[in-house]
């Protein structure tokens, strides 16, 4: 018996259509299926307690924690010996970024989290709202292509008292870091990096403070409780596909969701790639990769290789599609041949998708990418969250961020993280080329 612990958005993808990929495997192999539900919070904290699983989901952004403690198993060794040579599949898309960390494969991709920006179109189109838009900012209303762009429609938008809101970006304090990164990797051309060659952290920096202030000027017109602990996707979810909202930001999975019969947003939102930074180059969009629940075995599992050939074949270009397709799942798209299977196509739309395929140049990888990251990111998310209460001024938040930074970075040793940080710069968007990858 395998065991495997999943989230519950992952269950009905993972487990097909009345559970048809389950029985397809027991059939085949004579292996039994153990799934449990794993809770949402850190992955480390399910591994520290439960030394009996096999398989579990874990994010992109948690890599280096799970490694650098001892969770997880590097898979590099049983792949060799199984003669997979998964760098070789360029099915996969962004397959660095979403599965290797200190030059080790961690984990199989079996999602693909690029944040995405979804509009009220039928507001956008609107001949009435257009002239009005035009009047006021003195240029025409189309899909955002700057942060300040964006900032102007969520002012023109936000109409509370006729129950609809400028944004219901998430400004839930743990999930602060992401929202936060989109902008500030538009600061700069290819991108405005975390960190300087000597690992001096870059955020008390002008562009640390413009990203700063962009983050929060949204809460000017959001739901009074956005900024709450755990408001998350079930405030923002219901309110964007009731109406109540003119954007929001999540990835390609809110489609799905939106496409489901009953839906009133159904015919009336598009999808766009997120705002970026003028700069004498060229505008800069950066999308980062925001959740990503993707496989990775335990150290602690009694049967790794097992776990491993399950995991490749429930993340085969075979199988995967059933994954992705089902409507009750939250598996997205990861492989390049998820965007020709005609499935996929209807539940997400054939837009949807180009705008997600667009985005793919433009990701960041999650988090820091350093040893400890899970401070990192906390620290910034605090931060966030407390500015968010009014309780610090975006000058406050950078200069309490960079000097929780720098002592996390001295602790550590800068010499011993600069190898992280430098693998880390290297998947940004134009970091070997030096060219603008949007064009």
């Amino acid at each position: 018996m395998l065991h495997l612990q999943i989230k519950q958005g992952n269950r009905a993808s993972f487990l097909g259509h009345n559970q048809s990929l389950r029985r397809q495997w027991e059939e085949a192999t004579g292996v039994l299926l153990d799934v449990q539900l794993m809770p949402q919070g850190p992955a480390a904290q399910l591994l520290q307690t439960s030394p009996e699983v096999d398989l579990v989901v874990a994010r992109n952004s948690e890599y280096p924690e799970l490694y650098d403690q001892g969770l997880i198993l590097s898979l590099d060794a049983q792949l060799q010996k199984l003669g997979f040579q998964l760098n070789a599949d360029q099915d996969f898309f962004l397959f660095e970024a979403q599965s290797r960390f200190a030059g080790k494969t961690l984990a199989l991709p079996a999602d693909g989290d690029v944040l995405l920006l979804y509009l009220r179109r039928d507001l956008i189109e609107d001949p009435e709202e257009q002239q009005a838009f035009a009047e006021r900012y003195g240029y025409p209303l189309a899909a955002p292509e700057t942060w300040q762009e964006y900032a102007d429609q969520l002012a023109f938008f936000h109409r509370p008292d006729q129950k609809l809101y400028g944004t219901v970006e998430l400004r839930d304090p743990a999930l602060a870091w992401m929202h936060w990164l989109a902008r500030f990797a538009s600061q700069a051309y290819p991108s405005q990096y975390l960190f300087d060659d000597a690992m001096k952290p870059q955020i008390s920096t002008p562009e640390g403070l413009a990203a700063t202030r962009s983050y929060l000027a949204t809460l000017d017109y959001s739901p009074d409780n956005i900024d709450q602990p755990g408001s998350g996707y079930d405030l923002a979810l219901p309110a964007f596909s009731q109406g109540h909202a003119y954007s929001l930001m999540i990835t390609v999975a809110g489609a799905k969701l939106f496409n489901r019969k009953g839906q009133a947003i159904t015919d009336q939102y598009s999808v766009h790639p997120l705002p970026g930074t003028r700069h004498p180059e060229g505008l800069v969009r950066r999308s980062p990769l925001a959740f990503g629940n993707n496989l990775v075995i335990p150290a602690t599992s009694q049967q790794p290789e097992l776990a491993l050939l399950y995991a490749l074949w429930l993340t085969s270009p075979e199988i995967s599609p059933e994954l992705v397709k089902h409507p009750g799942g939250f598996v997205d798209p990861f492989r390049y041949s998820h965007f020709r299977n005609p499935a996929i196509r209807s539940a997400y739309g054939e837009l949807t998708l180009k705008t997600l395929q667009s985005s793919l140049p433009l990701a960041v990888p999650a988090g820091t990418g350093l040893p400890g990251n899970a401070e990192f990111l906390k620290s910034l998310n605090d931060a966030l969250g407390q500015a968010s209460l009014g309780l610090l001024t975006p000058e406050e938040v950078v200069k309490q961020v960079q000097k929780a930074w720098e002592g996390l970075i001295k602790e550590a040793g800068p010499d011993h993280l600069l190898p992280f940080w430098l693998e880390q710069r290297s998947l940004y968007p134009g970091a070997s080329t030096g060219e603008n990858d949007d064009g």
